[in-house]
């Protein structure tokens, strides 16, 4: 308990309470109502005295719905699965892998994946769901996980696509998907589907089989009404055990030459047709509807290889919704798994347009539908896990998305299962107001295992006026665990004043990447007045983690600081990373505030684009670079290299999702062929397929010498350990690239580029020179290589002289002070690391180095503790390997097998890791002997 007069605290008015009239859920998560501001409270952030009121009818202009509101702010539940002890779960989870079948491989990379939602890299859960499908044998689980796939890497403007196209590998491949078995080592490999197969003329095999004659002795005709069909007996009867039985054993009907089939629910052309298949083994030769009459009388006279065949043939016949919600009926009732999975596999790739769709719905969201669903095995966790993810990324708090969670929920199966569909649910009636609901779910997820849904549950509780239960909650969690930064955020929610304060400074000390105590300080530094102080608050946050909110909120406070440059630029970045982003609470659209904000800022004509551009660059200012390419493309927007410079700053700026997006509609943009095939072999490089990209670089070339296609070329080339060879055919292509047309900014990458080609061949002088060239034309990044050149040639002063050049232009350049530090004296180097720290605590050298400097120092428990506190926030390979390292020089095997377990379910394939884990596995061995 924090002080005996706790309990006065909430006699106050709740401080999250939130007015649905002044204010929704997203944005900054808080914003007061415009009235509630006064005109004198808002003058306090302009300028000169004299300008008041102009300033202040200007920003009340750009901010109808007022300023942000501490009393609004509140974090929102993180909807994944957090564990209390992420690297012990990584853990458990490699040693399941080492001992499970091939067969459980799948899920237990969907298991992987559902625990690292958390850490947002896109790439690591990319990879989970490809590991899943390369694993997959069962058609469902194919099915699914294509599907899946095609969706993470969905761009809806993508001209000339369909949802059923491929891609050109098994992974994704639709048709791959409909052909059961594992086979793990091709799943990497080039599909067929652009293999021409001819297809013979069916048309005379039909006549010639069904103009041949029939013994009499043979044969038996079935009679439907006045019509009558002759088969050969044997053939009918080698359909099924029940023809056999009928014609060969003792009934009636053995001795009879016709039998009436009037009654059994068959047509003539149905029965013609069946005649057909007895002598020709197919059903391609028929139409539709009569291939889903075999259908059905397969079914019915347990004809299995004739209801294979017309399962096959009809699942081939799917090719879009359309098809899929006709003919997923027939395949329910007749239980044709194929032609379900077929059906299935068009409504996913469909995603999310198709969640919209109600005949989709209704498939997939009662619980009639998912019993008839798992009656022929297409009813999975795995199903609604994906359209349940899908479903809360276009709106968490519709009915479609309740209703999908609740389906989850039936079909969990393992403890870990029902964590996240109770959790989910939990989160989503917490969003929808049905507090009551919230606290249900969150509890007995809570009481399935999963702890941080106890946050949940305190805040439901708070919500329906149980503060002190609330914060009695979040107490006990941190008395009963190892405190994490989420704990003390949470109990900052039922906190007032300096305690508040505290929480949260603890909160960002134990979790720096957390937004919320950023976001809470920011506002409340502007509610004092103090807006540059407000602003250099979220700016430690953004300086390292770039996200909407964050960049929404600094836009906010720049507009009350009257500086409407600055949040134009941030409102233009702000859009290229979500192009439909709605500001203020979702009510102003982001280009709708670019209008009103350019009316106050002096306009760029394309000219002046490419200075700022420059000059941006120069100066190491990702996301002023970003902001201005997002106003050449407002300009422009059909430019497609404008749309590969963003891409490429957002790969920078690590926001993988918006880059490939970026990347896409350059692709989708591209004037010609060259240029599309240099864009398609971007993409395919950074979705792993290196031989491929290389194939398009090569075609672009034969097509046009370009800087882009010798640069892409020359950099997939460079992606390998280069031997003297191969890195005199990269320098070739980079120099050859340089002697083509482009820009400066491009010229200047690839001089850097060159220059490190040069550093590994030991060519430092002619390094020099393109480094030099490179800043000529301000590249200020080969600074960073012209400091590496210095300090091979033993000049280690110029070196550290380079990056102070480096520093001074790019002042919040963590990677610089983190590159400096190799060429100082211990002392400055731990300077510099606990600056590059301070900037962005998401990088990992600077925690190895000061641990391994403790280690060496003989101080064991403080260089455990130094990458302790990282992995906590950040469960990096690097980290984990070094932390087990470590356990294993100090004896503690057990510790560093955990560790290197973990470090190995992050990569499998991690050789240091492999042989630090099996000799601290012998050893752990032999000790116990």
């Amino acid at each position: 308990m924090r002080g005996l007069k706790f309990i006065e605290k909430f006699k106050s008015t709740q401080v999250h309470a939130l007015n649905q009239q002044d204010a929704s859920s997203g944005g900054c998560n808080g914003c007061a109502n415009g009235s509630k501001l006064s005109n004198h409270k808002r003058t306090k952030f302009t300028g000169s005295k004299s300008n008041k009121t102009k300033s202040g009818s200007v920003a009340q202009a750009l901010l109808p719905y007022g300023l942000p509101s501490t009393d609004l702010l509140e974090p929102s539940i993180d909807p994944h699965l957090k564990p209390i002890h992420c690297v012990k779960s990584l853990a458990d989870l490699y040693r399941r892998f080492e001992t499970c079948l091939e067969s459980d491989k799948s899920m237990l990379f969907i298991e992987q994946y559902a625990y690292l939602c958390g850490l947002g890299d896109a790439k690591l859960l990319r990879r989970c769901l490809r590991s899943a499908r390369q694993y997959a044998g069962d058609l469902h689980l194919k099915v699914v996980l294509s599907a899946w796939l095609k969706f993470e890497r969905r761009e809806d403007e993508l001209l000339g696509s369909s949802s059923m196209d491929c891609c050109g590998f098994i992974l994704e491949c639709p048709k791959a998907a409909l052909i059961s078995g594992c086979d793990p080592n091709s799943t990497y490999d080039h599909c067929k589907c652009f293999e021409e197969n001819a297809k013979s003329n069916l048309g005379p095999i039909v006549e010639k089989f069904v103009c041949l004659s029939l013994e009499e002795d043979d044969s038996v005709t079935f009679c439907v009404r006045d019509k009558e069909i002759s088969f050969v007996r044997n053939k009918i009867a080698s359909l099924s055990s029940p023809f056999k039985a009928m014609l060969y054993g003792g009934f009636v009907e053995s001795k009879r030459k016709t039998i009436d089939f009037s009654h059994d629910g068959v047509s003539v052309e149905g029965l013609r047709a069946v005649e057909v298949y007895t002598r020709t083994s197919r059903v391609d030769l028929f139409c539709p509807g009569i291939v889903l009459e075999l259908l059905s009388f397969a079914n019915r006279f347990c004809c299995e290889e004739m209801k294979s065949a017309c399962d096959a043939h009809l699942a081939s016949l799917v090719g879009d919704i359309e098809d899929a919600l006709i003919l997923i009926d027939y395949g329910l009732e007749e239980r044709a798994t194929l032609l379900v999975a077929s059906c299935l596999q068009v409504l996913l790739r469909e995603l999310p347009s198709s969640l919209y769709n109600p005949k989709v719905m209704k498939i997939f969201c009662s619980s009639e539908a998912t019993e008839r669903l798992a009656n022929v095995g297409h009813a999975s966790f795995l199903l609604y896990y994906f359209l349940s993810q899908v479903a809360m990324e276009k709106d968490r708090v519709s009915n479609t998305t309740v209703m999908l969670l609740e389906r989850l929920g039936e079909c969990s199966t393992e403890r870990w299962q029902r964590m996240l569909a109770l959790h989910q649910l939990g989160c989503v009636m917490f969003e929808r107001e049905e507090y009551k609901d919230a606290c249900y779910y969150f509890e007995a997820a809570a009481d399935a295992g999963h702890i941080y849904s106890l946050a949940g549950l305190a805040r439901a509780k708070y919500k329906v006026g149980q503060q002190y239960s609330a914060y009695k909650l979040i107490n006990s969690i941190i008395s009963e665990h190892k405190p994490t930064g989420w704990m003390y955020q949470e109990r900052s929610l039922y906190n007032l004043g300096r305690e508040k304060i505290v929480d949260l400074n603890y909160a960002s000390e134990l979790d720096p990447t957390l937004s919320f105590p950023y976001k809470y300080r920011a506002v409340a530094k502007m509610e004092e007045g103090q807006i540059r102080a407000a602003i250099s608050e979220i700016d430690r946050i953004i300086v390292f983690k770039l996200s909407v909110d964050c960049l929404e909120l600094r836009a906010w406070l720049f507009i009350a600081a009257d500086d409407y440059e600055s949040a134009l630029r941030d409102t233009l970045a702000l859009l290229a990373l979500e192009s439909n982003y709605m500001m203020f609470h979702g009510r102003v659209s982001g280009d709708h505030l670019v209008k009103l904000l350019n009316h106050h800022v002096r306009s760029w004509s394309p000219a002046d684009c490419w200075i700022k551009l420059y000059d941006r660059w120069s100066s190491v200012d990702d996301i002023g670079s970003l902001a201005v390419i997002n106003q050449m493309l407002i300009n422009d927007p059909g430019k497609s290299f404008l749309r590969f410079r963003q891409s490429l700053l957002l790969l920078r700026l690590n926001c993988q999702k918006a880059a490939m997006r970026c990347l896409r509609l350059a692709r989708n943009h591209s004037s010609s062929e060259h240029e599309r095939l240099v864009y398609e072999g971007w993409i395919l490089y950074d979705t792993g397929h290196r031989e491929e990209a290389l194939s398009r670089a090569e075609k672009s070339i034969s097509i046009e010498r370009t800087f882009e296609a010798f640069f892409l070329k020359a950099y997939i080339l460079a992606d390998t350990n280069l031997d003297p060879e191969s890195s005199t055919y990269v320098i070739q292509l980079l120099e050859e690239a340089l002697r083509c047309p482009s820009d400066g900014l491009r010229k200047g990458q690839a001089l850097n580029n060159l220059g490190s080609i040069y550093v590994e061949c030991g060519k430092l002088d002619q390094a020099e020179n393109c480094y030099i060239n490179a800043l000529d034309i301000k590249h200020t990044r080969a600074h960073q290589g012209l400091a590496r050149v210095y300090y091979l040639k033993n000049e280690l002063k110029a070196a550290y002289d380079e990056m102070t050049k480096l520093l001074e232009k790019a002042q919040y350049s963590a990677s610089a002070f983190e590159k400096r530090s190799e060429y100082s004296d211990r002392e400055m180097a731990k300077n510099d690391l606990n600056m590059a720290t301070q900037l962005d605590p998401l990088r990992t050298y600077p925690y190895r180095y000061r641990a391994a400097v403790l280690m060496d120092d003989q101080k064991e428990v403080e260089a455990v503790e130094e990458l302790s506190k990282a992995i906590a926030f950040k469960p990096d390979l690097q980290m984990l390997h070094l932390r087990a390292a470590f356990y294993e020089s100090i004896g503690d095997l057990t510790s560093a097998i955990r560790d290197s377990q973990a470090a190995l379910c992050l990569d499998p394939n991690h050789m240091e890791t492999l042989d630090l884990y099996n000799r601290a596995r012998d050893q752990a061995s032999h000790q116990q002997k």
